[in-house]
């Protein structure tokens, strides 16, 4: 079974962006938006190295919500792909909800449900129990709590608006740090 690191992406992976209808910092829209967290390309590359399998998990409710078109999604996608191929980093599977119960969609995928990680655990030989979950909000540390994985907060300011209700495993400013957390407790 294979051990694997759970990333929401935006917040996490990338930068997120202002969103002109809430006010609120939120997934980027055009792939011209879209830029790396620093250190988010060589916490990657540290993990892989280590033998951690990487995934991103993300909620798009724009797209459920008809505020963004899935192609919209899909160049944002390419624009996080090939920044991070540009810094030498690789994810080695990406799992996306386009549900939102706002849009009549309710499903067992979006996080905080556990859906993406324990469908990836049954198609890919996941290890729940010595894997993590990296999010910056509230519903990515309860999609892995349910998941039964252990769970890095990331304290990034642009999301404080998703959380404060959810106490994680680790605590952290970025994924950099959580790479390290995650690698500390490994060689334990």
């Amino acid at each position: 079974m294979r051990r694997t690191v759970f990333l929401d992406r935006d917040g996490v992976l990338n930068e997120l962006v202002p969103d002109p209808r809430s006010g609120n910092c939120e997934s980027p829209e055009d792939p011209r938006d879209v830029a790396l967290l620093p250190g988010a390309a060589d916490a990657v590359r540290r993990l892989r190295a280590e033998g951690y399998l990487v995934m991103v998990v993300s909620n798009q409710p724009g797209a459920a919500k008809g505020q963004t078109s899935r192609e919209a999604v899909d160049a944002v996608h390419g624009a996080v792909v090939a920044a991070l191929a540009a810094d030498g980093a690789t994810v080695d599977a990406w799992r996306y909800c386009f549900h939102h119960p706002d849009a009549g969609d309710a499903c067992g995928c979006r996080k905080p449900e556990p859906g993406l990680l324990l469908d990836a655990a049954r198609e890919l030989d996941i290890d729940l129990g010595a894997s993590w979950m990296i999010g910056d909000s509230d519903t990515d540390v309860e999609a892995g709590r349910r998941a039964g994985v252990r769970t890095v907060l990331v304290l990034n300011p642009r999301s404080a608006h998703r959380r404060g209700r959810q106490a994680a495993d680790l605590t952290v400013a970025t994924l950099g740090e959580a790479a390290d957390g995650i690698l500390d407790h490994a060689s334990r």
